[in-house]
């Protein structure tokens, strides 16, 4: 406020402003073989602060499981698949019977009580990702569980060389958990045929962004 009033009354000069040069990073070529899913934004299962999950470590409070809470009430219900604020993924009974259908194995829905329709889900295969071609970032490593404070990506996610996916129509979830230290969580990753399902199915708000390789 006085540095501002002393610039009205011409006793103090403007600070000048300097010019920032912006990088970004060229794209590597490569061609698309999976999609991660998205939905929309929801409050968190355990409050803002998320001191209260129990899945996280009791020395450094990273996020180690997903432990849904069956108290847990949805207050935003316009979708088929959801993430919490603190990184819990909650889909619907529609998605529920889409996968059931589509006989997608190592798929875990847990009814959640007090919202009857509605499921913490689960994929239990893995999709090994490439952490170099997507840029990760790591924070701090954690001495008590080995666990990065946080990881993000800085592009488009790649897949692991070394995997062989063997299918288009699958659903897993990414090897490495990105995100801050209490809302860390894993992508979901689905196949380029699984894709087409899907939007075929008509989900209502489920995007997908590309996943290379």
């Amino acid at each position: 406020m006085i540095k501002k009033l002393l610039e009205l009354l011409g006793l103090k000069k403007k600070s000048e402003l300097k010019q920032v040069q912006k990088v970004y990073r060229q794209p590597t070529k490569g061609k698309i073989v999976a999609h991660i899913l998205y939905g929309n934004d929801i409050n968190a299962m355990y409050g803002r602060k998320g001191d209260r999950n129990p899945g996280l470590c009791p020395v450094c409070h990273t996020v180690l499981k997903k432990l849904p809470n069956m108290e847990y009430k949805i207050r935003k219900k316009k979708g088929d698949l959801f993430e919490t604020e603190d990184g819990f993924y909650i889909v619907t009974e529609k998605f529920k019977i889409f996968c059931e259908a589509n006989k997608y194995e190592n798929l875990k829905f847990t009814p959640l009580p007090k919202s009857p329709g509605y499921y913490f889900f689960e994929a239990e295969t893995i999709f090994k990702t490439d952490p170099v071609k997507s840029w990760f970032e790591y924070g701090k490593k954690q001495e008590c569980c080995k666990q990065y404070d946080w990881i993000v990506k800085g592009t488009r996610l790649w897949k692991d060389k070394n995997m062989h996916i063997l299918t288009n129509d699958f659903i897993s979830q990414s090897d490495y958990w990105l995100g801050d230290p209490k809302t860390k969580s894993p992508l979901i990753v689905i196949g380029t045929e699984t894709a087409r399902k899907m939007k075929k199915f008509d989900f209502f708000c489920i995007y997908f962004d590309n996943v290379m390789g």
